[in-house]
């Protein structure tokens, strides 16, 4: 018996470490810092913005009824204090002392209180069949039936009133919704790849699928509890002022309790919410990371390591949720005790006015149902500005996208597209990605005329991607011009250029579906034959022509059945099918193998006739199927020229061509920069 008792007390004294331990990591989070104070620079008219584009101007018929009739379903309240009135006082006639009188005899209240003022008698003195009287028992059940009659009424009326409101809740919601998650997927693809360098994709989901649907969903809410709880409060102010004026000065004295309680949790829970909204949106940006190079996590055995990152992620996370319910409660049971306060002493003020006759039964019994229904819409109110001020940070990050300039836009002039291939040409071209880093490229200048093939080599991270990017105008150069045809491609229209710009990544991108799918991705009119062709261009049709489903097998996600070569001439084949004029291939080879890569080079004659191609690579093998060779190093053009040309001067191309090939260069055949 000792031992199970010192077991229980062990095990209390263990709780309650562990209970104090919890309300410090609450304390500690209620009053943590922004994470990120710059990030959080709140736009006062979010809200407003957000309002008006998605709920107020589409809808603004459909939220006027909503308003309407959820608003007149706050007043319904007060009837049922004006009918425990009339029950009381009429019917129940608690203030009358024989209510079962003959009806013979009956005399009115009225009627009773004048003889009792015309000949004041000892109440011991008068008789009990002298007593005034009330109604009789089947009068009172005749009125409690009507009353009862029009309370059902009135109830269904507002059942109606109500499946009729939530009904044009739900569809306001879901098209505000839709509309609002289809400009944010529209404006992220608008935007610059400037602008999605410096944001995450995992944050930028969160922005389409979370706040989207916070948003919507508490405007809605909002939209539903705000008209209802103003006319609820307008309509208890009158009522209580009709019924004792003295009484609600009293009431009105616990607002200041309200703001001070409110004043003290709005700044902690705002806190709170946006450091919750933050972790979440880095919280979603890791798993996104991760998930998406799973290959990477297995293969370094981080399994278990990524699981405690998560949880070590996730624990602020799920305190901070915590702390916010602690916040809420705390502030409803501040708004409760209150609440309780005031009415306490509206009753027994109350009960001294009935005592001295001021106020009757029923009258006391409607102020203090009108009180009460009174103080939830002070509270509701209160707890809703709480709610506006935590769905500002959310709106703020939703307007700061969809106010995002689009630094890359397009001329108010356009020129009209090529016909035919076009020469590109550099002029001074400077680009930066960052002011305070040293540039990618610098006064870089190179022609290229039509119909030429250009093989760009160098080491990593000296500027050969920026140029294809440049090229398909991803960026806009800092300095300089990049011009098609003598034009600047800005004269020309974005989808104009992407017209006849084809960009093939460093990266192969190849999306779930089928095979036949992604190569026809951007050419969804082409043929199966035109598919089979390009796919014989880029060396991948015998591979396809071996698995069972052909061109409907699946890729699935990333194209996980596809080898790193196989992904590569799928994206290669898709860029021979879109046709473009300029074609751009970012090192779209390194993951082939020789066999493969020299029978692309053989294909290249007829696949790029008639195109203007740019090819990054670092195989030398490459560049001599070129017509020209640029070979840059840390931004900057270091040689430029045939590439037998280059091969017959000691320099970085020919040291890279004796690195690759193990033997001195020999000239062998005819220069591919002298074919026709």
């Amino acid at each position: 018996m000792i031992a199970r008792l010192a077991g229980f007390r062990a095990a209390f004294r263990r709780s309650r470490r562990n209970f104090a331990v919890q309300l410090r990591r609450i304390w500690t989070a209620i009053n943590e810092p922004l994470l990120d104070p710059q990030r959080y620079e709140i736009d006062k008219y979010s809200l407003t913005k957000i309002f008006t584009r998605y709920f107020l101007r589409p809808h603004w018929k459909s939220l006027l009824l909503l308003v309407v009739l959820i608003g007149i379903g706050g007043a319904r309240q007060y009837v049922y204090a004006g009918a425990n009135q009339y029950i009381v006082d009429d019917i129940i006639e608690l203030d009358l002392t024989n209510p079962d009188a003959d009806p013979e005899q009956q005399d009115t209240p009225d009627q009773a209180a004048n003889a009792a003022a015309a000949d004041p008698v000892p109440a011991a003195a008068v008789p009990a069949s002298a007593l005034p009287t009330g109604k009789t028992v089947s009068q009172k059940f005749s009125l409690l039936a009507e009353v009862a009659v029009f309370l059902i009424f009135m109830e269904c009326v507002r059942l109606l009133f109500e499946w009729t409101a939530v009904a044009r809740g739900i569809q306001i919601t879901q098209k505000s919704l839709f509309r609002m998650r289809q400009n944010l997927h529209d404006k992220l693809h608008a935007l610059p790849m400037t602008y999605h360098d410096h944001h995450s994709p995992g944050r930028l989901m969160t922005h389409l699928f979370s706040d989207a649907q916070v948003l919507s969903n508490n405007f809605v809410h909002l939209a539903q509890q705000i008209p209802p709880q103003i006319v609820s409060l307008i309509t208890g102010l009158c009522v209580t002022f009709y019924l004792d004026t003295q009484l609600t000065f009293l009431l009105l004295l616990s607002l200041p309790a309200y703001g001070v309680t409110y004043r003290w949790i709005r700044t902690r829970l705002r806190h709170v919410a946006r450091n919750v909204r933050e972790r979440e949106g880095r919280l979603n940006g890791m798993i996104a990371n991760r998930i998406s190079n799973f290959q990477v996590v297995k293969s370094f055995r981080r399994e278990t390591a990524e699981a405690q990152d998560f949880l070590r992620a996730a624990r602020p996370i799920i305190q901070g949720n915590l702390s916010r319910t602690v916040l809420r409660s705390g502030f409803q049971i501040a708004c409760a005790t209150i609440t309780m306060t005031s009415l306490t002493a509206v009753l027994w003020l109350g009960a001294l006015r009935v005592k001295d006759g001021v106020m009757s039964s029923g009258q006391l019994v409607n102020y203090y149902y009108a009180a009460a229904t009174m103080f939830g819409p002070v509270a509701g109110l209160t707890m809703i500005t709480s709610t506006l001020h935590q769905i500002r940070a959310v709106a703020t990050k939703v307007v700061r996208v969809l106010d995002e300039p689009v630094t890359l836009t397009d001329p108010d002039h356009p020129i009209p597209p090529p016909e035919s291939a076009c020469q590109v040409r550099f002029e001074s071209v400077t680009m930066r990605y960052q002011e305070d880093r040293p540039p990618a490229l610098s006064d870089l200048s190179f022609t290229l005329d039509p119909g030429q093939r250009l093989c760009i080599m160098g080491p990593s991270g000296c500027g050969k991607s920026t140029i294809a990017r440049l090229i398909a105008r991803l960026y806009d150069p800092t300095e300089g011009v990049v011009s098609i045809n003598g034009v600047n491609v800005r004269s020309y229209k974005m989808i104009d250029l992407r017209r006849f710009v084809g960009f093939v990544t460093q990266e192969p991108v190849v999306f779930s579906g089928t095979i036949g799918d992604n190569i026809r991705y951007g050419s969804e009119r082409a043929s199966m034959t035109e598919v089979v062709a390009a796919a014989q261009y880029a060396q991948i049709h015998g591979f396809i022509t071996t698995l069972p489903e052909r061109y409907q097998t699946l890729t699935y996600e990333r194209g996980l059945t596809l080898s790193g070569g196989q992904k590569q001439r799928v994206s290669l084949a898709r860029a021979i099918l879109y046709d473009p004029k300029v074609l751009v291939l970012d090192d779209c080879t390194s993951a082939l193998d020789a066999d493969t890569e020299a029978k692309l080079i053989e294909s290249f004659d007829e696949a790029l006739l008639g195109r203007t191609a740019v090819i990054i690579s670092h195989r030398a093998s490459v560049a001599l199927a070129s017509d020209l060779v640029m070979m840059l190093d840390a931004g900057q053009q270091v040689q430029f020229g045939p590439p037998h040309d280059l091969l017959e001067v000691d320099g970085p191309f020919k040291r890279l061509y004796e690195q690759q090939s193990g033997a001195a260069w020999r000239p062998t055949g005819p220069d591919p920069s002298l074919r026709t």
